[in-house]
Order: C-alpha cells, then structure tokens, then sequence
C-alpha cells in the first residue's frame, strides 16, 4: 500500500509540474509531497497541431510539392546517407563524446547521414547537451533527427542524470498499473516537452511489448502491462502526448518481443508465436500506436519460424516487415531497425549485408550499423549495380523527409 500511495503522490506532482513548467528551460524533478491536483475524467484535451502539419488537403499538397522537389536535387550518395542513424559515443581514446570532434563531424559530413542517436556517454548538463545538438544540426544540409532512448524507469539516458534537470518517469509498468489514459498522456506530453526543450526531435519509445513472459530479460518492466488492450491504450496516448510537443513517437519492438525468454543484445531469440497468436496478443498495442499516427516503428531482432520458414530475424525478413507491418497492419510511416550492431544481428551477417537485407525487407532507417562506412557502400553498391531500386530508395526517402517535415526540420530548406 505503501508503494501505491507513494507512486500517485509522484505522478499527481508529475501532473502539477507539468502544468507549470511546460515552457520552462530549466525543468525541475518532481517532489514528494502530498498534493491535490483536479484530473479530467474525459480524453486529453488536444493541443495546437504543430506549424508544419499535413492534416488538410493544401497543406499535403505543400509538403508533396517541398519533398518531391528536395529528393529531386538529391544525389544518390545524400539519399542514401538519409537511411542511416550512428551513434558517437566515444573519441579515439575511450573518453566519453560530450562535445562534435572533427571525426564526428567528418562522419556526418561524409556519409550526410539522417541522424545521431545520443547516449548517456554524450549527456552531461543540460547546456552541454543541447550544444552537441546544435553544432550537429550545423553540419548537415538536411537537419538530422536527434534521437534518445528515454522510456522512463531503467531506460532514461536523460532523467538518470540529476544534472540535467529532467523528469525522471516511472517504470511503463508503474504507468500501465495506473490504468489511466489521461495520465498516460500527460506523462507523454511532459517526456515530449522536455526533449523538444533540449533539441531532440525524436524518442525511441513507448515500448509497445506486451509482456507475457515474467521471466523476460530485456522488457519486463519497461512494458505497459500483460494485457494487450490496456498497453495499447497506454501506448496511444504516450504517442499522442509526445507527439503534439513535435517528437516523433518510435514504438518498439516489432512484431512484439514480450514473449522472449532469451535477449537479443546477446545473441538469436526464437518465438514460435503463429499469426493468429500474434493479431490477438502481440499486434493489438501496434494497431493503437499506429491509429494514433506514430511517426515510426522499430523491429525486433526475433527469429519467428512460424511466419517466416527461412528462420530471418524480424528485421531482415520481408514477410514479418512487408507482409505484416506494411501489408497487413496497413502502415506506411517510418520502419526503423533495432540496432544493427546487436549479437542477434552482427554474429549472423556482416554489417553491410545486413543493411541490404533489412532494407529490401522493409526498413527505411538502419540503425547503428557495426561500421557506418561499410554499411553505407553496402547500399550504395548494391542501388548502383540495381540490387536495390532507385523506386524504393526514394519510397524510404519521402517516408524520412515527411516526418522530417512535420516535425518542423525543413522549415529552412522550404522557405
């Protein structure tokens, strides 16, 4: 009881703080006293729809017209830069990358890549951080999504840190205990405002998982709940919460890792899951992620020998990708890869196989790839030499720009 009351008091002050600090620089953590706070028993109330929005016909037109005529001054080398999210986290000599180094800086010069993922080892203080951002976006002709994995509870590369002055969120678990969507929402437009605050445009969750296994090791608690309805619920309104503050939403991990016994940080996990399991169970939290337009998908590294009989990880297969994601679930934002560089993935292929095999499954975005350069000529070649289309390059393409667009980045370029 103890537990459960001490919990309300940090989510009421969540609320609270939200409330009044919204706008603010310099967010502070909540504190634990006893409040009262009055709570809408109706849906949230929606906020303003960001400046570059595609809700109406003129405006749809405007974004086709900006997009279409920016993959058309491309170069096959800028689009396929475009496909990629690296991660810097260390320089030459293991210290920890707080501040854009001229490899860096090569890096995104060079290979003009779509975006930089920040972790705990480029986040020290709040104006540190939001510097990196900046010097960053500086050297890239199309502004970079700057992504970040802050789910809350144990995933929190940002609230972890006092220094940074950032909500710490409760555990998904915690929040999906709760079983209150306004307060889902608000929690996600809280994360959303935070971010946006420091320059990031992009998170890497909620964690759509719906965890069915107790004695998973790598969701657990960073998922909503056992119950597929109530974690979709949950998942529709951190999407909603978040992206109305102009961060695009990443729901995790498709096509749904809350069953796996083993990890895929650390090698292959099978699931043998069939498709009539998976729409009952496993999809139901996806399908309300994306009723509520999330910007984008990631994939899980799960080898599902039940869907596809070649015994591919989700993420290189073009069954689980094309055939579910796309086909079947009728979704055509952005399919973002897990990280290229975990065991399940880089044991099994090498890291510019693996880039081509993901995207011809699917993806649009390769995530952390084992080498950047590798990866990168990987695709390059195999578009040169027609292994790859040019059609379905520039289908990611606009896919990227899009979000790109709606959440303010081309504003510049457009005008």
């Amino acid at each position: 009881m103890k537990k459960i009351n001490s919990l309300k008091i940090l989510f009421v002050s969540i609320i609270l703080l939200f409330a009044g600090c919204n706008n603010s620089q310099t967010p502070q953590s909540p504190k634990n006293t006893i409040t009262t706070a009055t709570k809408s028993p109706s849906t949230p109330t929606p906020k303003p729809v960001p400046e570059h929005s595609s809700e109406d016909g003129e405006d749809v037109e405007d974004m086709d017209i900006i997009i279409n005529n920016l993959i058309a001054s491309m170069t096959l080398e800028e689009k396929v830069g475009q496909l990629f999210i690296v991660a810097f986290r260390k320089d030459e000599k293991g210290n920890n990358l707080y501040e854009m180094n001229e490899h860096m800086k090569n890096q995104i010069e060079k290979f003009k890549i779509g975006g930089v993922i920040l972790f705990s080892e480029n986040i020290d203080t709040r104006t540190q951080t939001s510097n990196l951002i900046k010097s960053m976006q500086s050297v890239s002709k199309i502004p970079l999504f700057i992504s970040v994995d802050e789910e809350g509870g144990r995933i929190s590369r940002l609230g972890s840190n006092p220094k940074m002055g950032i909500t710490k969120l409760p555990s998904a678990k915690e929040i999906g205990e709760e079983n209150d969507p306004d307060l889902a929402y608000q929690l996600g437009s809280k994360l959303g405002s935070e971010l946006y605050s420091l320059g990031f445009n992009m998170n890497f969750a909620p964690v759509a998982d719906v965890n069915t296994n107790p004695k998973n090791p790598v969701i657990g608690d960073r998922a909503f709940g056992s119950d597929p309805q109530k974690v979709g619920i949950m998942v529709e309104q951190i999407v909603k919460g978040m992206q109305e503050e102009n961060v695009s939403a990443v729901l995790k991990h498709f096509p749904g890792h809350g069953d796996a016994s083993k990890d895929s940080h650390k090698g292959a996990v099978i699931i043998e899951h069939g498709i009539e399991r998976l729409r009952e169970i496993e999809f139901v939290p996806f399908e309300k992620g994306i009723s509520a337009d999330a910007d984008a998908i990631m994939t899980a590294h799960i080898i599902l020998p039940e869907i596809d009989s070649d015994d591919l990880p989700a993420t290189l297969s073009k069954k689980i990708l094309t055939g579910l994601l796309r086909k079947e679930l009728n979704y055509d934002g952005l399919i973002i890869t897990d990280a290229l560089e975990m065991e399940a993935i880089k044991k099994h292929w090498p890291c510019d196989k693996a880039s081509i095999m993901a995207f011809k499954a699917g993806a649009d975005i390769l995530l952390m790839p084992d080498s950047l350069e590798k990866a990168y000529n990987g695709i390059l070649d195999a578009a040169i030499n027609g292994d790859i289309t040019q059609d379905s390059i520039d289908k990611s393409i606009y896919r990227i720009l899009k979000v790109k667009y709606k959440r303010g980045l081309l504003k510049n370029i457009s005008e």
